[in-house]
């Protein structure tokens, strides 16, 4: 009779603590996008997860601490992206439809990310108020950058209205985002931006930027 094989389960690697937080983070991402900056606990956290509510609590000891995590994931989600798209050299125009068009597409790509910044943009009687305002104004300075250096390149002299230019191409973000969510046809989407970035930047060409 052959000898009997006993098989060795392999053990999965646990988790680092850095890599434990950034899991659990995710999974407060994904509460907070359904239950809303109000709804979301730490023992559906851990429900969700599937670890004990006390875990949950050792990476954010409080509620406001679990707030503010979240937030700056998404700050930091959006931030990079917005930094990235405008770090090319490409004529201002150009930069400004793919920035837009990706915050757009932020809906169907990372739709807890775009539904905590949606509700995180209106929340002005909250605590979270200050803090989306500082988020808002760094996006709005990288715009505004590639505005200024748009036109210095091409002898605008609309140079003191790049901060202003830049605000108003913030704002359609989200305009953008709420018409991918109710399902607006992306030719009407596309139509809509180009002619929001000729009225804002000036553009004497919409081929320019399609």
């Amino acid at each position: 009779m052959a000898p009997k094989v006993t098989a060795m389960r392999s053990r999965a690697r646990p988790l680092e603590q850095p890599e434990r937080k950034a899991a659990l983070l995710q999974t407060a991402l994904r509460v907070f996008a359904r239950r809303g900056l109000g709804g979301a606990r730490h023992t559906e956290i851990a429900r969700e997860a599937g670890v004990s509510v006390p875990t949950v609590f050792f990476y954010f000891p409080t509620r406001e601490a679990l707030v503010h995590e979240v937030l700056t994931e998404v700050a930091r989600f959006y931030e990079d992206m917005t930094e990235r798209i405008h770090a090319s050299n490409r004529p201002a125009p150009e930069v400004m439809l793919a920035a837009s068009r990706a915050f757009a597409d932020s809906v169907i790509t990372q739709p807890d990310y775009a539904c905590v910044v949606l509700e995180w943009s209106t929340a002005i009687r909250s605590e979270v108020w200050p803090m989306y305002l500082q988020f808002q104004e760094k996006v709005v300075g990288i715009i505004a950058e590639t505005i200024r250096r748009w036109r210095i390149e091409t002898g605008s002299p609309r140079l003191e209205d790049a901060e202003n230019d830049a605000r108003v191409i913030s704002v359609t973000g989200y305009v953008l985002a709420q018409m991918k969510m109710t399902h607006v046809p992306e030719s009407k989407i596309d139509r809509f931006l180009q002619t929001v970035l000729y009225d804002t930047l000036g553009v004497q060409d919409l081929k320019l930027i399609i």
